[in-house]
């Protein structure tokens, strides 16, 4: 068993082992859409551990699949990344209908260095498209805003964060490819 199938077993038990109802009888679930339900009844959603990446570090549980490769397309704008969160939470992705979209401090914890970056193209499934920059999506929007015009995205290409236009994005620094518009994408995020 890898560690990280050993990390999703150990979650996956704690969460069906943590459900207390104090002095009420307990009655537990495993259903597929939410019926009306008494109170004393504990609901537990089908869980698939394919779809997420629990990082034990940070306690952070990230979506295995990006919004590109589950839409087969690049964001359109920003506004669009929690349209995405609040169908992907609809669906309860994973089993889980708590998925937030990621600030920068949150990617960083998997985006600190070209290790780090190795690591997630290994690990993390993206778009199978080649485009100017490389495989996947150049970079991913955040919730983090600066101000009402701007919000920032990290690239786990080049591993840099930076906030831009809510727009969609063009290249503007790469010899090789300015004026491209940028690949951008969203990868949702969990606490545990």
């Amino acid at each position: 068993m890898t560690n990280l199938s050993l990390a999703i077993a150990v979650f996956t038990l704690t969460l069906f082992t943590s459900c207390n109802l104090p002095n009420e009888e307990k009655q537990i679930q495993v259903i597929d859409e939410l019926p009306k339900l008494e109170s004393n009844t504990i609901v537990v959603t089908q869980i698939d551990s394919s779809k997420f990446i629990i990082d034990s570090t940070t306690k952070l549980m990230w979506m295995k699949e990006d919004f590109s490769l589950l839409k087969g397309r690049f964001l359109n704008d920003w506004k669009e990344i929690f349209e995405f969160r609040d169908e992907i939470n609809i669906k309860t992705y994973g089993g889980f209908s708590d998925w937030k979209t990621p600030t920068i401090k949150q990617y960083r914890t998997i985006n600190k260095n070209k290790s780090d970056r190795k690591k997630y193209q290994e690990n993390f499934s993206f778009l199978d498209s080649t485009f100017v920059w490389g495989n996947g999506p150049y970079a991913f929007w955040s919730q983090t805003t600066p101000n009402k015009h701007t919000a920032s995205y990290i690239s786990f290409i080049e591993g840099f964060a930076t906030s831009g236009n809510r727009e969609k994005q063009f290249s503007s620094k790469h010899r090789s490819y300015k004026g491209v518009e940028l690949g951008m994408s969203v990868r949702l995020v969990r606490e545990l």
